[in-house]
Parts: C-alpha cells; sequence; structure tokens
C-alpha cells in the first residue's frame, strides 16, 4: 500500500505540472526496464510460500513524453494462480505482449513501448502553453490471506486538455485455483437492501468534511451525483469490479462515472460480515476459506 501511495502521488505531482505555464520540454531521452526482488508485506495468516514476485519497472522520457510502468510480478508460486495474475498485469499495462510471460522484462518493455507509442500518437500538445504528456500505471500486491491475495492498479495520464485522469482498481485472485473474483459472484446486488447498501457506503463517501458528519441526507446525495441522473434507492454496481480488502469487498467508482471531476473516485466497503449473504456459495467456498 506504500508503495501504491508513492506511486500516486508522484502521479499527482505529474499532474500538477500540467498548470505551469513555464513548464519547458525536458531534453534527452531515457528507456529502461529495471526489475528487483520484493519482500510481501508480512499479514496474518498469509503462507507467504505460495506467491513470490519481484519488482518490474519501465520508463521513458522524451520531449513531451513519459511513460513509466510498475510491476509486483509473480515468479515463483502455484501454475494457476501465477498464471492467472500474469495475465491481469499484462492485460492492464496494455495487453499489447503476447509471448511467454515467464518472462517479465519482455513484457513490461513491450507494454511500455507500445504506451509510449500511443501518447505520441494520440497526445495532443499545445506547444506555447508546453505540458508533459504521461501515461503512468502500476499494479501492487495488497492485501491477502490463506485463502486469497488482492492486487491494486492504479491509472495516472495527461494527454492533453483542461486535465489529467486516473483511475483506480483491483483484482483479487483466489490461492487455491488462480480464479478471479468479480460481480458474478454476488447475488441479489439489485434488491432494496442490497441498494440501500450502495447508497448507505456513498453517503458516507461524500459527507461534509470538516463537521464531524458521517452521512448525508438522500437530497444531498443525489445533488452530488451529476453524473448519474437516476434514484439514489436505485444505484448501479461500479462499472469497476469489486475487490478485497483488510476490511471487507470494496467498490469504486471512477472519475465522472457517476458524479464530478472533482469529487474524485466514490468509494465504499461492504464488510465481510454484512455482504457474506450476498456472496454466492462458489465465492465463499473460494474466497472465505468455508
Amino acid at each position: 500500500m506504500k508503495k501504491l501511495l508513492l506511486f500516486a502521488a508522484c502521479a499527482m505531482v505529474a499532474m500538477g505540472s500540467c498548470g505551469n505555464k513555464e513548464k519547458a520540454p525536458a531534453a534527452g531521452a531515457k528507456d529502461s526496464v529495471a526489475v528487483k526482488p520484493v519482500e510481501a508485506e508480512q499479514k496474518e495468516e498469509v503462507r507467504i510460500d505460495t506467491l513470490q514476485t519481484d519488482t518490474l519497472s519501465f520508463e521513458k522520457h522524451e520531449g513531451y513524453y513519459t511513460v513509466t510502468l510498475f510491476a509486483e510480478y509473480p515468479i515463483a508460486g502455484s501454475d494457476s494462480l501465477v498464471k492467472s495474475i500474469r495475465e491481469y498485469i499484462n492485460d492492464f499495462l496494455s495487453g499489447s505482449y503476447s509471448g511467454s510471460l515467464a518472462d517479465g522484462r519482455a513484457m513490461i518493455r513491450e507494454n511500455g513501448e507500445y504506451q509510449f507509442n500511443v501518447l505520441q500518437e494520440e497526445g495532443d500538445v499545445d506547444e506555447e502553453y508546453a505540458p508533459d504528456l504521461f501515461i503512468q500505471k502500476s499494479v501492487i500486491r495488497g492485501f491477502e490471506n490463506s485463502a486469497f491475495v488482492t492486487f491494486e492498479a492504479s491509472n495516472a495520464q495527461y494527454t492533453g486538455g483542461i486535465h489529467g485522469i486516473g483511475f483506480e482498481t483491483g483484482c483479487t485472485f483466489c490461492k487455491a485455483n488462480g480464479k478471479r473474483f468479480d460481480s458474478t459472484m454476488l447475488k441479489n446486488t439489485n434488491t432494496p437492501a442490497f441498494k440501500r447498501l450502495i447508497k448507505n457506503g456513498l453517503k458516507k463517501f461524500f459527507a461534509t468534511e470538516g463537521k464531524g458528519a458521517e452521512s448525508v441526507s438522500d437530497e444531498a446525495l443525489a445533488e452530488e451525483l451529476v453524473s448519474y441522473g437516476g434514484s439514489v434507492d436505485e444505484l448501479p454496481l461500479p462499472d469497476a469490479e469489486p475487490f478485497m480488502t483488510a476490511e471487507g469487498i470494496k467498490f469504486i467508482y471512477q472519475p465522472y462515472e457517476i458524479s464530478y471531476y472533482a469529487a474524485g473516485r466514490p468509494e465504499f466497503t461492504i464488510p465481510y460480515d454484512v455482504v457474506k449473504p450476498y456472496l454466492t456459495d462458489e465465492a465463499i467456498k473460494w474466497f472465505m476459506n468455508e
């Protein structure tokens, strides 16, 4: 998590540079791929022998364009788990690599070169305004226990225009078979009871800052959801798949999905004891150690 926050902080610093009209393009070019071992953060009940990862990074800078990729990449563990996580990382970084996923360096290099070419071809450089354009992506190892491991992913980019954009998501993998947790493993999500969980989670997210409020009213929530426009009692699940954390199952709406840009990424987490009745038997068996 510390690495994710650091990566996100770097992204926000880069975004902030977009508003600096004195910014000039950096000279020279840099293209590098690095790899180094990383030790998983120790967490209660984790079997650390089930999955081993290395850190992979790619950075390329030339003129106005910079691409940075980072991933904690599986190098050892059960075949099904390693295969599933490697496929997810490759897909998130762009999915342009079609070679052997055992070669992590080749995977991150090809994805990085692809993203750099896309940035050059599709980026909108304003030479008078002169901001750097960038794409930054990371996939890091998050919470895990003896049943599952979650990888958290972030994407921050500025390709021209008024401001940059970023999103965060995650993916949870069953350690026994590599199966991914997704919304199909939730049931009865269209019931009034589950819809209330969504609404109450968002009411807490939008609670007034600095006034000690734990929630906002239905009317105040409706005013925040400018990109949604429907009833606060009929809120949909986020487009991004939910994932498992230490506190429960996390749901994240991306910028503009249901609210305005400045709202960021509206999110909420439903504790496991509350969400369990809405999990399929398969999800409980694979991800809850039951």
